[in-house]
């Protein structure tokens, strides 16, 4: 696992903006109006680490959002050979790194 911490980086990276983009609503448009409210709620998000809540806008739930739970289980859970299953007496209980992992990529 250790030894492919870059290209696993990369595919993170690839799986949570997508997951981010559907989860918080981005707006996928060329329209100045679009970019500005994508960029508005971006600094929102990021404001306070706003995005690690489950609920973002009262800051409840640290470290309980459906996204990061939507992340973790898209990159290591999601067939009977990823590695979270492989591997499980490394992901229980989850280690702190990955969560930072997955916090780093979405900020």
């Amino acid at each position: 696992i250790m030894r492919q911490t870059s290209h696993m980086g990369g595919e993170l990276k690839t799986k949570m903006c997508g997951l981010t983009a559907s989860f918080f609503s981005f707006h996928a448009s060329q329209s100045m109006v679009a970019i500005k409210g994508n960029c508005d709620l971006a600094e929102a998000l990021k404001e306070g680490s706003s995005f690690v809540f489950k609920d973002w806008e009262n800051k409840s739930g640290i470290y309980k959002s459906d996204l990061i739970q939507s992340g973790i289980n898209d990159m290591w859970f999601t067939n009977c050979i990823s590695e979270g299953i492989i591997y499980t007496k490394y992901f229980d209980p989850l280690p702190v790194k990955i969560l930072a992992l997955v916090l780093t990529v979405v900020s």
